[in-house]
């Protein structure tokens, strides 16, 4: 009997189930990576602390810097939320009214970096050096987190999983009951 060309064909079923595995989860990951404009979206991680912390509340504004009494433990609140991760981008984003309410009617903080930061995420979060807390009044149900880069507040912001660790240190210092 004569031999067929196609006798000599070994299948490797596993070896091609594995492959078209890796190529499916390498194309996820580089859309992700390439979406969020970061290859290390899938990190928590973050350990950057503020360099001036703003808290504002009954219409008054408090600023703290390195070295003054209570940053510390505030500036650790806002590291210690940020590390814990992004849950979800939450779908909103501030008016110029809503901005002007958090500054003067609602206890909010608002943190400022000495260089651009990454806050990783499966989506963009760009490279802020500000961000602003919502801590009672509009927005504050949603533990968001609005991202400012070059003093404008960027839409969509992400949705933390706690900003418990900064009502915490409020509540320690006196600025929320």
């Amino acid at each position: 009997m004569k031999q067929q060309p196609t006798d000599k064909l070994n299948t490797n079923i596993t070896g091609m189930l594995l492959s078209v595995i890796g190529l499916g989860l390498l194309a996820v990951y580089a859309t992700i990576a390439f979406s969020a404009r970061d290859a290390f979206w899938f990190l928590t991680s973050f350990d950057e602390r503020p360099a001036r912390v703003i808290i504002y509340h009954e219409g008054k504004r408090t600023e703290m810097q390195r070295g003054d009494p209570g940053f510390d433990p505030l500036a650790e609140a806002v590291r210690a939320s940020l590390a814990d991760g992004v849950a979800r981008p939450s779908g909103i984003g501030l008016s110029p009214g809503s901005l002007d309410d958090a500054y003067n009617m609602y206890v909010t903080v608002e943190v400022f970096f000495d260089q651009p930061v990454k806050l990783h995420a499966a989506f963009n979060t760009d490279s802020p050096r500000q961000m602003l807390f919502p801590i009672t009044g509009r927005h504050s149900g949603v533990p968001a987190v609005f991202l400012g880069v070059e003093g404008q507040y960027m839409a969509d912001a992400p949705a933390l999983k706690t900003i418990e660790p900064i009502r915490d240190a409020l509540r320690a210092q006196g600025f929320l009951q």
